[in-house]
């Protein structure tokens, strides 16, 4: 087990400048000695050495005060340094080491150093250590003098809190109050929620409204549309009339045109034949512009073949210009990196030959260390033949000595007595103190409960007052349930009474006009198809597509710019309005490169499916947006300049500016018909509408429902909390009451005290008196015994000992330097390798080079060889170029002959023609007319095919209804075309807020529970240590005594608030209270008490100084044996005079002073004379 083996002294206290070492075993040792020769200076060197820094424990005023002799008029440097040595085989220290140095050292400054097997380390670092070994500071390892008296003293409160600190329950209230914020923060989180939850419901009766009006306007439209459809059919009859007469005036029109036509086909044919006879003459001049052309396309391909070697053999010579500029840098690169490598071989040679110098250097001081060494040992041995010789005088001022040391005893406890009295003094002017905070500390508690009654009043009844209100909402709803419900029987009813009449429309109706003229004559055109027909895409991108398509969704793809041209001709001739047309061949290829930003999917156009023939239209309209999973992500990459949009649609232009596309005005309905069935009418879509309402209005009322029971738990929850405010209110004014009763009780206490202090500092002017003629006495005869001898020793020893240190701290410089040149050394070796590694690379590259050069130079010759040929067939291909030209113009003259002949036919033949003119003009004008009414005849007949009705059924006038419906529809202003839409979402986010509310209300649930588990913990944990500290003093005090003695809690439901009460019985005595008994019965409970304690956290070993001193024999034998038998376990180290507990030690130490300075004798056999040790 772990246990102190050796503590080495120097400059502590009563212990001199020299070593002074103290050997330790397993087991009860006993340290003895006459008052004020330094023996309980052991025990503090132990603890200062642990990191011990509390002034009343080491007893001192102040640190320095620590080192010995310290206004002295040393010469060497006045410090203290204590060093432990540590069994440590078993590892119960956390350092792989089976001795373990734990050592401080303090300088006349009072400023501490420490060091752990003599490497320089931390204080926090030793306490850690020694608590993981349960042997650090403050667990009732080490009792000093008084200490076992102040615990008798013990409150009950102070008993309770002492076996507290013991175990940690601090720990439960760490956690304890970062659990109460985390409960705050909940609740705040909580109310919040509530508050939101509140303005979205809110805003949901809005929108409810809103949507209603919409659907009204939607219904109204498709009704009048219908009606519009009847009126149709009362136009078209007019329409039949006026067309039948037009068509009869333009067919007499037509007859005369024919007329005319005749005479102009007599012209034409003799111009035709003129046209021929010149076409052949122009036919021998379309040869010579056919060869010129294909002998223009020869010279160009000669002169870029030709060209093209030349640009090579340009390429080939710059780059051997490049190659004959980096060859000479290399080589100065290489004789560089030579030069470089000499000077670091250079320096690696002198950093060996300074590292043997260093070695030279190590070696001398190694034997000067065992020169210092053996000159230390023999000084030792001439101490102790010194100390021989002094014996017979000590033995004559023995008797002096031991009067003197009753004396001090007795000065001793009568100052034990006073200090006792000022520290209960001090002690019950501090509770004192303490009591008065604690009544104002009290009171403001007290003022706060009264603050949180006033609060749960005022919650209590806002809670009430909107449970009323949303059971009123409840009410409403189920009235709105009700009428919705009578709503939608009416219209499923009209609905199956219509669908007798009306037939679902087959195929796609086209919304947009300009598209639907077009498609008619799509193959003439040559219109390939729409977006919407050639793409497609899975479900769960549908909103993402139709939010960046946009109108493009319904633009027409054509091949090419030349077909985009044709249609834009054809639209503008029928005067149609504007169109979107995107030709495949103009599109130009690109790739998006993809930002390293998380929530990124990819690029929108990998998730568009098309014809690979038309993967180019989904990269002009996908190609650079980025895909993400949701907005943040979204709006991070077009803050990098990419475009972005959502899984759910939300659309982010570059820079960061949100375009938020809302689908259903966005998109027309012919995009809509994309992903809605077309064989539903709407007067079902209505139904469906407010069959989907009414389901929402039922799960809004569950809401409701779950709200309104929510509202009660809290209520339930505030009445408790209300109650229990109350208890704790009127439990406060009690504590009170009390702390002011125990105020008055100290102050009387104090008083007592005062009076008896003034009785014992008469004694103590009386006892120091006769100490002071014993030590005159003494010194007479110490002045006979020349003492220069030692004095001679004691200096040399002093010498030797600094002259160690400089030898030491000699050897740690030299080792260092050492150190230091290695380091060096092994540095410049590997410069040495990364040179050569340097240099081995620019030689590859020299070589590489080279051979490219050669490379490039063969290339250069052989394209020298392939231009010459070029040249002489470019030459030639000019040659034949002139003498085309030099052959031809001789047809050029016979073709004005002609073109005089044609003029004058031409004349006559536009003379006609203007009749004619004159007469299609006029069937121009009437075809126009008849073309109006076609158009009005197509659009009444789609119309009218659209309800399926017939031209000639019977008609009646629809007019006032139209005028209705119409006048219904103005009235519907201001509507929201996204309220359907934004219904829904906000009644999702509403739900999403529910469950969020739930998941925040179970969290404070959560946090209540973990609060009421530590509390049980932490009970639990603290009356596992009663029991146990309850069980030892039973066990203990029977053996002492042959009486009993247990413990009881004062107030078993509410352990912290209350105390221990600490019970004795003797043999053959009533019970009594641990602080009702006298001196030397508290004395023996306390000690029975401070040994029940130590057995929750056992220690390896225990510092005890003088706890035995108010024990009378007896009691003092059984203490021994209770000592001697734990000591198998723990190790033992106590002061004490008494001779039952020196009897039982395993080693026994014995101190005593010489001129000032604490000397050591060990008596390992009892039997045996004491050997001095230093």
């Amino acid at each position: 087990m772990v246990h102190i083996k050796k503590v080495e002294i120097f400059g502590f206290k009563s212990f001199g400048f020299k070593n002074t070492t103290v050997q330790f075993e397993p087991g009860l040792i006993s340290i003895s000695g006459p008052n004020g020769s330094g023996k309980s200076n052991i025990l503090d060197a132990i603890q200062f050495a642990m990191g011990e820094n509390k002034l009343k424990i080491l007893r001192v005023d102040k640190l320095r005060s620590l080192i010995h002799d310290i206004e002295g008029n040393r010469h060497g440097p006045k410090l203290t340094r204590i060093t432990i040595h540590f069994d440590n085989s078993d590892r119960k220290i956390p350092v792989d080491s089976d001795i373990v140095l734990i050592t401080r050292e303090m300088n006349e400054h009072g400023e501490s150093m420490y060091y752990l097997n003599k490497k320089k380390t931390t204080r926090s670092q030793v306490l850690d250590l020694l608590d993981m070994a349960n042997a650090g500071l403050g667990q009732l390892n080490a009792i000093q003098q008084g200490t076992v008296t102040r615990i008798s003293e013990f409150t009950s409160e102070e008993k309770r809190q002492t076996i507290e600190d013991l175990i940690g329950l601090s720990y439960f209230d760490e956690k304890k109050v970062a659990s109460l914020q985390q409960l705050e923060d909940a609740d705040r989180r909580f109310e919040i929620a509530i508050a939101r939850m509140g303005e979205i419901k809110k805003r949901i009766d809005e929108l409810e409204e809103e949507r209603n009006q919409q659907l009204r306007h939607d219904f109204l439209e498709r009704e009048l549309t219908r009606y519009s459809a009847l009126a149709a059919a009362n136009e078209m009859k007019v329409v039949l009339s006026q067309k039948t007469s037009k068509e009869s005036t333009l067919h007499t029109i037509t007859t005369e045109i024919t007329e005319f036509d005749g005479q102009r086909t007599v012209l034409k044919t003799e111009i035709d034949v003129l046209e021929s006879e010149k076409s052949k003459i122009m036919t021998e001049a379309d040869n010579y512009n056919h060869e010129k052309a294909l002998l223009d396309a020869k010279i160009s391909s000669a002169y870029e073949q030709y060209e093209s070697d030349n640009s090579a053999i340009s390429v080939s010579t710059k780059r051997i210009e490049q190659i004959d500029n980096r060859n000479p840098k290399i080589k100065t690169e290489l004789e560089d990196i030579k030069n470089s490598i000499s000077d670091v071989n250079a320096q690696t040679l002198k950093i060996k030959e300074s590292i043997e110098e260093t070695n030279l250097k190590k070696n001398k001081i190694n034997n000067d260390v065992v020169i210092v060494d053996s000159e230390y040992e023999k000084i030792l041995t001439d101490q102790s033949g010194v100390a021989a010789k002094k014996s017979e005088i000590d033995n004559k001022i023995k008797t002096l000595t031991s009067q003197l040391n009753d004396a001090k005893l007795k000065l001793s406890k009568s100052q034990q007595e006073k200090d006792h009295s000022k520290d209960k003094i001090t002690k019950n002017s501090r509770k004192f103190d303490e009591f008065v905070q604690g009544i104002v500390n009290l009171s403001t508690s007290k003022s706060k409960f009264e603050s949180i009654m006033k609060h749960d009043d005022v919650t209590i009844t806002e809670l009430k007052s909107e449970i009323i209100k949303l059971q009123t909402k409840k009410s409403k709803i189920n009235n709105d349930i009700e009428e919705w419900r009578s709503i939608s029987e009416k219209s499923t009813k009209a609905a199956i009474t219509a669908k007798s009449k009306i037939k679902t429309i087959k195929g796609f109706m086209y919304e947009d006009y300009t598209v639907a003229k077009l498609k008619e004559d799509a193959d003439k055109l040559g219109i390939i198809g729409l977006v919407y027909e050639l793409i497609s895409w899975d479900k769960q991108y549908e909103r993402s597509v139709l939010a960046v398509s946009s109108d493009w969704i319904k633009a027409i793809v054509v091949k090419d710019f030349a077909t985009l041209i044709g249609i834009a001709e054809a639209a503008r001739s029928k005067k149609l309005p504007k169109l979107k047309i995107i030709p495949l061949d103009a599109i130009p290829k690109f790739k998006l490169t993809l930002p390293k930003e998380s929530g990124v999917i990819g690029i929108l156009s990998d998730y568009v499916t098309c014809d690979p023939a038309y993967s180019t239209l989904k990269t002009f309209l996908f190609g650079n947006i980025v895909l993400t999973e949701n907005r943040e992500s979204a709006y991070n990459v077009s803050k990098l300049g990419y475009k972005a949009v959502t899984i759910n649609g939300e659309y982010f232009a570059a820079k960061g500016v949100t375009v938020v596309i809302d689908i259903n005005s966005k998109i027309s309905k012919l995009t809509k018909l994309i992903s809605m069935s077309s064989d539903i009418d709407g007067l079902f879509q209505s139904i469906t509408l407010i069959k989907n309402y009414l389901l929402q209005k039922k799960h809004s009322l569950k809401k409701l429902e779950d709200l309104i029971e929510s509202y009660k738990e809290r209520l339930s929850i505030s009445e408790k909390s209300l109650s229990k405010t109350n208890e704790n209110y009127s439990n406060l004014k009690s504590s009170i009451a009390s702390k002011m009763n125990l105020k008055e009780q100290l102050a009387k206490r104090n008083s007592e005290l005062t009076s008896q202090n003034i009785h014992i500092e008469s004694e103590i002017i009386t006892t120091e008196s006769h100490i002071e003629s014993l030590n005159e006495r003494i010194f007479i005869v110490e002045k006979n015994y020349a003492s220069g001898e030692q004095d001679r020793i004691a200096s040399e020893l002093s010498r030797i000992n600094v002259k160690k240190v400089e030898v030491e701290k000699l050897f740690t410089t030299i080792m260092n330097e050492f150190r230091d040149k290695s380091s060096h050394l092994q540095i410049l070796e590997t410069k040495v390798s990364q040179k050569k590694s340097q240099s081995n690379r620019l030689d590859d590259e020299e070589h590489s080079l080279n051979l490219e050069r050669q490379e490039l130079e063969t290339k250069i010759q052989e394209l020298e060889k392939q231009k010459e040929p070029k040249n002489e067939v470019l030459v030639k291909l000019r040659q034949k170029e002139q003498d085309l030209i030099s052959t031809s113009g001789s047809s050029i003259g016979e073709l004005k002959v002609y073109d005089d002949k044609l003029k004058i036919l031409s004349e006559k033949k536009t003379e006609i023609t203007q009749q004619i003119s004159t007469l299609e003009r006029q069937s121009d004008s009437l075809n126009h007319n008849l073309h109006d009414l076609q158009q009005n005849e197509s659009k009444l007949k789609q119309i009218i095919s659209t309800f399926r009705f017939d031209k000639d059924m019977e008609i009646f006038n629809v007019e006032p209804i139209v005028q209705g419906l119409s006048a219904e529809l103005t009235s519907l202003n201001s509507l929201n075309a996204k309220a359907p839409e934004t219904y829904l979402e906000v009644s999702y986010g509403y739900r999403s807020m529910s469950t969020r509310k739930n998941s925040l209300e179970e969290e404070k649930n959560a946090i209540i529970k973990f609060l009421e588990d530590v509390d049980k913990e932490k009970r639990q944990t603290f009356l596992d240590a009663f029991d146990t500290v309850d069980k030892e003093i039973r066990l203990i005090f029977n053996k002492m005594t042959g009486g009993n003695a247990w413990l009881e809690l004062q107030n078993e439901d509410d352990i912290f608030d209350s105390g221990i009460s600490y019970l004795i019985q003797f043999p053959n005595k009533p019970k009594r209270e641990s602080t009702s008994i006298s001196g030397g019965e508290k004395t023996l409970a306390a000690i029975v008490f401070v040994l029940a304690l130590q057995k929750l956290k056992p220690s390896p070993f225990y510092l005890f100084d003088e706890i035995d001193a108010h024990l009378d024999a007896p009691n003092s034998e059984r203490l021994a044996k209770i000592l001697e038998e734990r000591s198998k376990e723990s190790q033992f180290i106590l002061v004490s005079l008494k001779e039952s507990v020196i009897q039982k030690s395993k080693l026994i130490y014995g101190v005593y002073p010489k001129n000032g300075v604490s000397h050591i004798a060990i008596y390992k056999d009892k039997r045996m004379p004491p050997v001095q040790t230093s």
